[in-house]
Parts: C-alpha cells; structure tokens; sequence
C-alpha cells in the first residue's frame, strides 16, 4: 500500500506589485497553520519520508515547517517546478511516481487548484473546499507508484486548519 498526503500551501500574503507571485511569503498564520496540520498528521502517524514542493517560497515555507514537525530527512526533500509550473493529471502523476523514489508515503505541497482537483482525479471524491494548509491522504492498494492511476485512491482523511480550532 502506498499513501499521497496532498497539501496545498498555508496562507499567504496579499499579492502587490512589489514583487511576484512566485515570491510571496506566508502570514504569521500561515506558518501556525502548517504547524498545526502538521502536528496533526504526526499524532496521526502520517509521516512522510518524501516530500515534494513547489519552488515557489509559500510552499518552500509550508514544506519547510512540515518537514520538519514531522522529521523528513533532507535527502526525502524535492523542489518539483511542475508543482509550480501545472502539468496535466498524467504528467503529475509520471513526475510524482518518479520522485517517491521507493517511498510507501509522499507528501506534495502545492497550490490550488492543482491539489483539489488531483484528489477528485485520484479519489472521484468531491474537494470543492479545499482551503489553505488543507491536506488530504489518499492511500493506494499498489506496489509501486508507477501503478498510480486516475480513481484508484481512497482518500483516508482530510484535514484543515479551522477543523482544529
């Protein structure tokens, strides 16, 4: 069995011309979000040992703080640019299956609406609400990620930030 643990970003700040989309950082609120998703997940036992992230700094932060709440060696750490960039479900799912690189359980940290709508790919579930530092586990009855396919995902459990306080 293989778990995806999708996360999309904290929250961040407002986007201005001063600087890129790219660039934005996360809000005071944002890093206690991921803190608190993150705490969640480990009281859970749902710990990475890879972790993939979008380049772009608001996921890079988001990563940050879950990798290391729930102890992610660097070598399980990834910058993917198509996390960033979008790519087609396919293409995702090629990319991921390359990079889990062995692992049982991959978290991805991402944006939307990339991460909702992978998990109603993966799942056929409804993610309509998929707010930010929302993360979703997604377990697969597969031996190897490269069996991963469009409906084959149980989605085990979806959590976010407002549904812990």
């Amino acid at each position: 069995m293989k778990r995806l643990i999708l996360v999309r970003h904290a929250k961040t700040e407002a986007l201005t011309d001063a600087q890129s989309d790219f660039e934005r950082k996360l809000k005071k609120r944002g890093h206690s979000d991921a803190d608190l998703v993150a705490r969640d997940l480990l009281v859970r036992a749902l710990r990475p040992e890879v972790l993939i992230s979008s380049p772009a700094v608001r996921a890079l932060q988001t990563a940050d703080i879950f990798a290391g709440v729930l102890q992610v060696p660097v070598e399980g750490r990834h910058e993917a640019r198509f996390l960033y960039d979008g790519d087609t479900t396919a293409g995702m799912l090629e990319q991921l299956s390359r990079l889990a690189d062995g692992a049982d359980t991959v978290m991805v940290v991402g944006h939307n609406p990339d991460m909702a709508s992978l998990s109603m790919r993966l799942t056929q579930e409804h993610f309509f609400h998929f707010p930010t530092c929302a993360a979703v586990v997604i377990s697969f009855d597969i031996e190897s990620w490269d069996e991963m396919n469009v409906g084959m995902g149980r989605s085990e459990y979806f959590i976010y930030p407002k549904a812990l306080k």
